[in-house]
């Protein structure tokens, strides 16, 4: 009886259920397209980071990213190669060389990251290469030939053409230089990474710093990066147990935090804005059922309790946030899933703000269908929650003061 009590008064009310509807339909749909392109941000912004030069994931010796040195290098580069070209989950990887050196030009001199890479192979891990704002980027048969940030040309006041002169240790601790031709020179944006950072071919790296066969580690691109996690737990069974998988959100940590405490501010952004349509919701379903006092009242003359009203009551919006939540639920999906797909490109932005990173002009939405699921039940339980004080208020009165009620 209550549940058709309350289908007819939906129908019969079609203003009222209508404006019930919208109110609920597009607080739905805006949620879910909010959390989603928040989510889709912090994702590009970690894609850009990772992409730039750090990579989803490294395999290195045990405690190398605690002590780092020489004393934790990959002695035996050519085992791990072999396993990992068989691996068919990954897509692409590459080895990398790092220590640290003097750089010197002919007016100053400075510390710097000095790695070896393949540049053939960086191409599909990093963007070094399309990073380049001068000269060429470096070739696999580049002998003395560096690639070095802009900010460190600044520093070193070198351009394309200059010799820089490089001294430092070996492997073995002995003394090691040699002059490099600037070949290049890059800007990703990151200035920490622009002004200490070089890059030469390592096959010839190797011959000066006697590291044949050795790396410092892999860098890895799988062919499903989005999981991440079971990618690098699947690829550690078939290494040796002295080497170990570690994927961006260990490499990255400080920015996994930063983009974590970003999303706690911005869930208290929402978390207003859900506030706010709180009281807009109780403000309305205050107004309706008021102006709903001598009907209630009739039904209260005739028989009803005030339990049953509130059932009615509570039913009328269970039936109308139910819809509305589905359709604003499927609105919300569908323009996070397209714009997944197609993210919004907005010309420029890439180069306005590269030098906070950004390395895309693309601004995807992030679909997740939990996250989706979790937002229409936030939205329904909150419609279901303004209505318990207004049903509350009014089933006080008296069937007599119902009636009256003007």
């Amino acid at each position: 009886m209550l549940f058709s009590l309350a289908f007819r008064n939906i129908v019969k009310s079609k203003a009222r259920s209508i404006i019930t509807l919208l109110l609920s339909t597009v607080t739905t749909a805006f949620f879910i397209v909010y959390v989603a392109f928040t989510d889709g941000s912090h994702f590009q912004f970690i894609k850009s980071s990772v992409e730039i030069y750090t990579g989803y994931a490294h395999v290195n010796l045990n405690g190398y990213r605690d002590e780092g040195g020489y004393d934790t290098l990959i002695e035996d580069a050519d085992r791990i190669d072999a396993i990992l070209k068989n691996d068919a989950s990954i897509k692409s990887y590459s080895q990398r060389f790092e220590t640290y050196a003097l750089l010197s030009g002919d007016e100053k001199a400075v510390g710097s990251l000095v790695a070896g890479i393949v540049p053939s192979g960086e191409k599909d891990l990093s963007k070094l290469h399309e990073s380049l704002i001068k000269g060429a980027y470096l070739e696999d048969n580049d002998t003395n030939q560096i690639y070095i940030g802009s900010e460190l040309a600044k520093r070193l006041k070198v351009d394309v053409g200059d010799q820089i002169a490089m001294v430092g240790s070996s492997i073995d601790y002995s003394f090691a230089a040699d002059l490099f031709k600037v070949k290049g020179i890059f800007k990703t944006g990151l200035f920490e990474f622009d002004s200490q950072s070089a890059f030469v071919n390592k096959s010839y790296l190797d011959t000066v710093m006697l590291s044949d066969n050795m790396a410092s580690y892999f860098t890895l691109y799988f062919h499903n990066n989005n999981t991440i996690d079971k990618m690098t737990t699947h690829l550690q069974t078939s290494l040796p147990s002295e080497v170990e998988v570690v994927n961006w959100k260990i490499l990255l940590s400080a920015l996994v935090q930063a983009m974590l405490v970003d999303s706690i501010f911005n869930y208290i952004s929402i978390s207003i804005f859900f506030l706010v349509i709180f009281f807009v919701i109780m403000i309305f379903s205050y107004v309706n059922i008021y102006t709903r006092a001598r009907e209630i009242g009739l039904l209260r003359a005739l028989g009803l309790s005030s339990k049953d009203i509130f059932g009615m009551l509570f039913m009328e919006i269970v039936l109308l946030t139910t819809l509305s939540i589905v359709v604003g639920t499927l609105i919300g999906a569908s323009i996070a899933y397209y714009y997944e797909l197609h993210p919004i490109v907005i010309s420029g932005i890439a180069e306005t703000y590269k030098e906070y990173g950004v390395i895309s002009d693309e601004i995807p939405m992030n679909f997740d269908l939990f996250t989706i699921i979790w937002n229409a039940l936030t939205i329904f339980t909150l419609n279901l929650a303004a209505i318990i004080y207004p049903i509350s208020k009014i089933n006080k009165l008296t069937a007599m003061e119902a009636m009256r009620y003007v």
